[in-house]
């Protein structure tokens, strides 16, 4: 059944306009008594029937409506460097396949892309798109929020008064692994992945000093694209069944 993203879902009725409603309509063509499901990405996923296609748009009756069980029992939110513009798209569009529910962006000292505040607020809208349409194709009913760009200094004053376990994915840990941090019962876990060049010692440094466990990902050293994708996908397998 296909899936599309509405932000405002109320009621038995509800009325689909500009992109959904032309996608619906002009590119499926969708007839009316045809199903689908809609979301609002905060979890909840609407079944309903097409009553009529117009020009004005697509009319459509919620049938049933359930929480999506697709989602991790972990909620990871993950603290990525900012990277080159067509790099962080892919970390952001393959992490939210991977049920991350949350990324913030900062800048740190090895970063080679640094953003001025126009191009900063570009990009988190860009990733925010990329992680609804993300969302959408691989069948998640929450979209995962993107927070505004940040120092990786504030990010760790941040991280002081949150709960939960916090990880720094650094390449030169050698006594830690993070199936080793994983404790299994955490509800968040706040994860840190560094830019191209990685993390300096005294940003890991500053990281433990706000309540952070460096661990390593394994013997291989990925690149800053593909680090929370993995770390991602490890925290994922660890947390199934649970």
């Amino acid at each position: 059944m296909r899936r599309f993203y509405w932000p405002d879902i109320s009621g038995e009725h509800i009325n689909i306009t500009g992109q959904e409603a032309k996608h619906i309509s002009r590119v499926l063509r969708m007839q009316e008594g045809d199903m689908l499901i809609l979301f609002d990405g905060s979890g909840t996923d609407y079944f309903c029937a097409v009553t009529e296609i117009s020009a004005e748009g697509v009319c459509v009756r919620v049938v049933e409506k359930k929480i999506s069980d697709k989602e991790l029992p972990v909620r990871i939110t993950l603290y990525q460097a900012v990277i080159k513009s067509d790099h962080l798209d892919y970390a952001v569009q393959k992490c939210t396949e991977a049920g991350v529910r949350a990324f913030v962006p900062f800048l740190s000292e090895r970063c080679v892309k640094r953003p001025d505040a126009k191009s900063a607020e570009k990009l988190v809208e860009r990733a925010r798109r990329i992680a609804m349409e993300a969302a959408k194709q691989c069948g998640r009913s929450y979209i995962p929020g993107v927070g505004e760009v940040m120092t990786l200094q504030e990010a760790a004053e941040g991280l002081q008064s949150k709960s939960g376990l916090k990880l720094v994915a650094y390449e030169s840990e050698k006594h830690k692994t993070i199936k080793e941090a994983l404790k299994g019962g955490e509800q968040e876990i706040f994860l840190f992945v560094g830019p191209e060049g990685g993390f300096t010692e005294e940003e890991v440094h500053m990281l433990r000093e706000a309540g952070a466990e460096a661990c390593s990902l394994g013997k291989l050293i990925f690149r800053s694209e593909t680090a929370g994708l993995a770390a991602a996908a490890m925290i994922g397998y660890e947390y199934m069944g649970k």
